[in-house]
């Protein structure tokens, strides 16, 4: 009985594909895991131009049905679906589509298959997804950098910049709902993108306010730069909080720093020098000086005045740092 009723079955399957006219292998592209549409014409663009604008009429009742359920839903999953749905749910996505066509000689018309692949739609979108996922978070590492280096200007550029990366992140949800991808996973996606968008407007809400430093100045050792001397000063006030950009006219408070070495003497193997360094605060808007002092330290070492000078930079490096957290608000 059961092996009847098996073969009735593919007599009846058999029967419906032969009086469509078109290619067995079609039968695949009419299961659920498809959106689709069969249609036939006496031109091969005519029937390929119907079955694409049915297909979209399909997607679009699909569309219209998400956007129902999104508007009377509250959660936060449906507000950003439903956000996406309101501005673009009349124009059906059909950039994704495929077409087969073929032509029958019996009956002399053209047909032609329009089909979307709900699966590799749902993948297309996750991965835009997690390609927005993937960008936030690489601009949140270098604002992070730049926070830790003192360079906060920057840091709140390159979130500003990345803000924009969402701009269009509530339509790949709206589509991923369209075309079936399930709850759990569109909900982890959204929970992901929350997450990173949350933590970009949060570093930028730290950077909104506080006081701007920029520090210039010079440091010569025997007639070579020796520019570690103001790398290594904003990198201290970094770590306690300043806020750095590169420009004076940009920054609230200037800092300058010019510093020399000079050779002092040379006494049983070791030589000796001594740093000099004059430090000056500037308000930037009034070009008051709300600041200023001078620094001396020996510096000593056994191979030449150089190293001895280099000694004579760390130590002064300390003096300097010392004065200038005395004496700006961090």
């Amino acid at each position: 009985m059961k092996r009847l009723a098996f073969l009735m079955l593919l007599a009846s399957v058999c029967h419906f594909i032969s009086a469509q006219n078109y290619p067995s292998e079609w039968i695949r592209y009419t299961s659920d895991a498809y959106f689709h549409d069969i249609e036939s014409a006496p031109t091969k663009q005519g029937a390929l131009d119907l079955a694409r604008k049915n297909l979209a009429r399909q997607i679009q009742v699909k569309v219209e049905e998400v956007s129902r359920m999104d508007k009377q839903a509250v959660n936060g999953r449906s507000s950003i679906l439903y956000r996406s749905s309101s501005s673009f749910s009349t124009n059906v996505d059909m950039s994704l589509a495929e077409s087969k066509n073929y032509y029958n000689e019996e009956s002399g018309k053209h047909y032609a298959l329009v089909y979307i692949d709900k699966a590799a739609t749902c993948t297309y979108y996750e991965n835009e997804v997690k390609m927005l996922v993937s960008k936030s978070g690489n601009a949140l590492t270098i604002a992070d950098n730049y926070i830790n280096s003192g360079f906060k200007q920057k840091a709140k550029a390159e979130l500003q910049k990345s803000l924009s990366l969402f701009d269009d992140v509530a339509k790949d949800f709206f589509w991923l709902n369209v075309f079936g991808l399930d709850e759990y996973r569109i909900q982890n996606y959204l929970n992901q993108v929350n997450d990173r968008e949350q933590a970009i407007k949060q570093r930028l809400a730290d950077l909104e306010y506080g006081t701007t430093y920029c520090v210039v100045g010079s440091a010569d050792l025997f007639g070579k730069r020796y520019v570690k001397l103001v790398n290594e000063v904003k990198g201290e006030l970094a770590a306690s909080g300043c806020n750095f950009v590169d420009t004076p006219s940009e920054a609230d408070i200037v800092i300058n720093i010019q510093a020399s070495a000079r050779k002092y003497n040379e006494f049983q193997g070791a030589f000796y020098t001594y740093v000099d360094a004059a430090v000056s605060i500037d308000k930037n808007a009034t070009g008051q000086r709300i600041f200023e002092d001078e620094v001396s330290v020996k510096g000593a070492h056994t191979l030449s005045y150089d190293e001895a000078a280099r000694d004579g930079y760390k130590q002064v490096k300390k003096e300097i740092v010392k004065l200038l957290k005395e004496n700006i608000k961090l």
